[in-house]
């Protein structure tokens, strides 16, 4: 996404910034990025102005990223319509048994779809009525509510045993007016709650699919903060890369990139110090991300994984995997070579 200067909060960034690099540092880059890609770098005032950044040629361009993403060779429709619907999602992976939060139900609107029919609802007290009667005859201990159609943890909440009533009370115009998908609160591995418990914080693997063969190109983590129950960084939340070889992760976190990227070495909420922590069951997780793949082989997807005290689970895939966020964990994706051999296929 380029930046425009119509967006002044991006451009308030970069001038107060204390660590860009100086003014004739950065015009001289910014004039080898403008002539040898052939297009304006605007992208360059959102992270490579900073000082920290040596080797800005090894950055994903607008226009590049753009074509990624567009290529038809790596999205395909009949496989992105299973990604892109939260639904279709959970219902395909219980097919196909890949690991995935137990589907309770879901709600078009009114009409709710749960183990025992279709009923349709029409107000509060028939709403806590029947998560009621879900809570006494289930071990159901909370649901966590996501809106079938909308991304960066919008429109998500959680009910527990303990609140459901109070909750559903604040949400109930939303529900009943949104299509949600309701899937079982998973248990976190207890690792990953002592970095921040209050939400499911997952693993970002992106990985590159073609000819029945799975590349696992980068992969990193995110972590909710500040009493948030996602861990999107749009919401809040935080995102730090992984050393994929040994499963640990990298020694700074970013907070909402697109905006400057705040950086900390440590969990805020917590103080819990990231580097080095060592993500239980990693290898089991690129190795699942792998088989789902097989299963919607489309030619790119950023999964999300979470990691219980048994292994790692899938809770979504996504066919636009935030390519801009990897890049700068990445330290710049030029420099992958699986990723230069995906952006070959284009």
């Amino acid at each position: 996404m380029a930046i425009h200067f119509t967006n002044p909060g991006r451009i308030k960034v970069f001038l107060k910034d204390p660590k860009k690099k100086g003014i004739l540092k950065i015009l001289k880059e910014v004039f080898v990025l403008w002539t040898t890609r052939k297009e304006v770098p605007m992208y360059y005032f959102k992270h490579l102005y900073k000082k920290e950044v040596k080797n800005y040629k090894d950055y994903l361009s607008t226009d590049l990223n753009n074509r990624i993403q567009r290529s038809p060779k790596l999205n395909k429709q009949e496989y992105t319509s299973i990604l892109n619907n939260k639904l279709n999602f959970a219902l395909y992976c219980e097919k196909h048994k890949l690991a995935t939060p137990k589907l309770i139900g879901h709600n078009f609107g009114k009409s709710f779809f749960l183990e025992n029919g279709i009923c349709e609802i029409s107000t509060l007290n028939q709403l806590m009525q029947t998560f009621e009667a879900i809570f006494q005859s289930t071990p159901t201990k909370a649901i966590f509510f996501r809106p079938l159609s909308l991304y960066g943890g919008k429109g998500c909440f959680k009910l527990s045993k303990e609140n459901f009533q109070k909750k559903l009370q604040l949400e109930y115009e939303n529900l009943m007016s949104g299509n949600y998908a309701h899937t079982e609160v998973i248990a976190q591995h207890p690792e990953i709650n002592a970095i921040y418990s209050k939400s499911i914080n997952t693993l970002r693997i992106l990985t590159h699919m073609e000819n029945g063969e799975v590349d696992i190109i980068t992969s990193s983590m995110r972590f909710g903060a500040k009493g948030n129950v996602v861990d999107n960084t749009s919401s809040g939340g935080l995102t730090i890369g992984i050393n994929q070889k040994i499963g640990t992760l990298k020694q700074t976190a970013y907070f909402d990139i697109e905006f400057g990227g705040e950086q900390t070495n440590k969990h805020p909420d917590t103080d819990f110090v990231l580097q080095n922590f060592k993500i239980p069951y990693y290898k089991e997780a690129c190795k699942l991300v792998k088989n789902a793949s097989k299963h919607i082989p489309n030619g790119m997807v950023g999964w999300d994984v979470a990691i219980t005290p048994y292994g790692p689970i899938l809770i979504e895939g996504n066919e636009d995997p935030s390519l801009y966020i990897s890049d700068i964990l990445e330290g710049g994706l030029l420099k992958n070579s699986k990723m230069l051999k995906m952006i070959a296929r284009i």
